[in-house]
C-alpha cells in the first residue's frame, strides 16, 4: 500500500464512516441546541439511529467501493489522486566526515569501549586487508582488560556509596539526642508511631544527600 493512501483505498472509510461521522455530529448539534449538554447511552442511541440510516445506505456503500476502485475495478480512480514527491538522494559522506566518525575517542563506559574497539578493528582490517594480525590480538586483550577494570570500578563505586550511606546513618544515630520515658510515664502508640516516622524521614534525607 502506498504511503498516505489508506483513506483512498478503504471503501467503508470513503463511503460510509465519514458520512456517518458527519450525520452523528449533526444530531449532537441538534441536542445541544435544545439545551442537552450531556449525552448518555440513551441519547447516543437516539442520535445514532437516524445518523446510521442516513449514512449507511446502499448508494453510499456502492459509491465507497467505486471510489476505492474496487467495484467496478478501476485503479486509475485512486492512482490519479495520489501525489508522489521525488526525493533528492542523500549525497555520500565526504572523506572528512568519515574520518571524523572514525576518530577514536576516550571511552568512559563499557559500551563506549566496545564501540571504539569495533571502530579500531574495522580500521585495522581495511588497512591491513589480511586475517587477524598480532596487533589486533593484542588490542583485543587490552580491551578485555579494560572491560574487567571498568566492571570492578563500577562495583567499587556502588559499594562505596552504600558504605557512605551506612556511615552517615550511624553518625546521625550517635549524634541524635536520646529521649527517655520518665519513671512511671506512658508512651502512647501515637507517640511511638510519630517517633518512628521522624526517624524514617531523617534516614531518607540522609540517603538523598549521599546519593546527590
Amino acid at each position: 500500500m502506498p504511503p498516505h493512501s489508506s483513506h483512498l483505498l478503504q471503501p467503508l472509510d470513503v463511503g460510509c464512516f465519514s458520512p456517518l461521522k458527519r450525520a452523528y455530529g449533526h444530531q449532537v448539534e441538534i441536542c445541544m441546541q435544545l439545551g442537552r449538554n450531556h449525552i448518555d447511552k440513551l441519547d447516543f442511541l437516539e442520535a445514532f439511529k437516524p445518523a446510521r440510516a442516513a449514512a449507511l445506505s446502499s448508494s453510499n456503500i456502492c459509491s465507497g467501493f467505486a471510489a476505492a476502485g474496487l467495484v467496478p475495478h478501476n485503479s486509475e480512480r485512486v492512482l490519479s489522486r495520489l501525489q508522489f514527491k521525488l526525493r533528492t538522494p542523500t549525497p555520500p559522506a565526504s572523506e572528512t566526515v568519515i574520518a571524523a566518525r572514525q576518530t577514536p575517542k576516550t571511552p568512559y563506559t563499557v559500551a563506549q569501549l566496545a564501540r571504539e574497539y569495533t571502530t579500531i578493528k574495522g580500521l585495522l582490517e581495511r588497512r591491513l586487508k589480511s586475517p587477524p594480525s598480532p596487533t589486533e590480538q593484542a588490542l583485543k586483550r587490552v580491551v578485555k582488560g579494560c572491560q574487567m577494570a571498568m566492571h570492578n570500578a563500577a562495583l567499587l563505586a556502588s559499594e562505596i556509596k552504600d558504605l557512605r550511606a551506612m556511615s552517615a546513618r550511624q553518625k546521625r544515630k550517635r549524634e541524635a539526642p536520646r529521649s527517655y520515658i520518665a519513671s512511671g510515664g506512658v508512651l502512647t502508640a501515637e507517640e511511638g508511631q510519630e517517633r518512628v516516622k521522624r526517624a524514617r524521614i531523617a534516614d531518607e534525607a540522609v540517603l538523598d544527600k549521599v546519593s546527590a
